[in-house]
């Protein structure tokens, strides 16, 4: 087996341990695999899970969201409003 393919099975591996939660204690992805953002999650954490070791959430059902506004910015008279005449 060649280097690469050695080190890309390290890493599903560590990827499969830290998903598990017995590597980081970031909690079990495996369980209650019953939706289809439950399946992304597990894929994304084997595949990103140096990410989890940091912290970072990937939760992707949680993801909120604005249902409304006007598009934000305001308007207001931010210019420079010219200058006097001599």
């Amino acid at each position: 087996m060649r280097i690469g393919g050695l080190l890309f099975l390290i890493y599903i591996v560590v990827g499969l341990l830290v998903a598990a939660g017995i590597i980081g204690g970031e909690g079990n992805f495996f369980s209650g695999l019953s939706n289809l953002e439950e399946v992304i999650e597990l894929i994304l954490a084997i595949l990103l899970w140096p990410l989890i070791l940091l912290g970072v959430s990937l939760d992707i059902g949680n993801v909120a969201t604005d249902s409304g506004g006007d598009g934000g910015g305001g308007g207001g008279n931010s210019g420079g409003g010219g200058g006097g005449g001599n």
